[in-house]
């Protein structure tokens, strides 16, 4: 059974791809990292989470290089632990933005500047959503069931019977292309700022 396989034969088996592998070692090392994030992420399961999630999908993405790895358990703790520091800056910056955004919108007055700023997020909108429309089914399908439903990607992976690699890059694609789209509209938009206003 693939449960019974060693690390060493894991490693070997997501390095061929092998999702099941994977999924494997993820559930060995799931409870010992997300005890590990609590320092960073306090009470709040669903953020230590994320950060568990976005470690696994590098080391998914990156499994040509698995061999590379010479001690994997020191190896994942220094991912999971570099990615908490970059989610936690995230987190600041987003938040000081946050404040700077309201603190503008509150004292902005309805005169010429104001308005030219309403009308270009509505075409924001409207260009995000001709991208949206123009997705493969499977595509919108589960960037609508992220974005819209606020589902996690293992209930996305669970609800539509996939793995939630294949979630995680799809997703990755249709952010992808929404950039595209935004730029070929001359909108040099980053994910971040179109998170934080709620267009994306």
């Amino acid at each position: 059974m693939m449960t019974d396989l060693s690390e060493d034969d894991l490693l070997l088996a997501i390095t061929d791809g092998d999702e099941q592998a994977f999924a494997v070692l993820y559930n060995r090392y799931h409870i010992r990292l997300s005890q590990f994030l609590t320092k960073f992420t306090g009470d709040d399961p669903s953020r230590g989470a994320d950060i568990l999630q976005e470690a696994f999908l590098r080391l998914w993405l990156n499994r040509d290089r698995i061999s590379e790895i010479k001690n994997f358990q020191s190896w994942i703790f220094k991912v999971v632990s570099n990615e908490s520091l970059t989610f936690l800056r995230k987190e600041v910056h987003i938040h000081n933005k946050a404040l700077r955004l309201k603190s503008q919108y509150e004292s902005a007055q309805l005169d010429s500047v104001y308005f030219p700023r309403v009308m270009e997020f509505e075409e924001l909108k409207d260009i995000i959503q001709k991208s949206i429309d123009k997705m493969p089914e499977q595509r919108r399908k589960i960037y609508l069931l992220s974005r819209q439903e606020g589902m996690s990607s293992a209930e996305i992976a669970a609800n539509l019977e996939i793995s939630q690699n294949t979630v995680y890059n799809t997703l990755t694609t249709a952010l992808k292309h929404i950039r595209q789209d935004l730029s070929d509209h001359g909108y040099l938009v980053s994910s971040t700022i179109l998170l934080l206003l709620k267009i994306i």
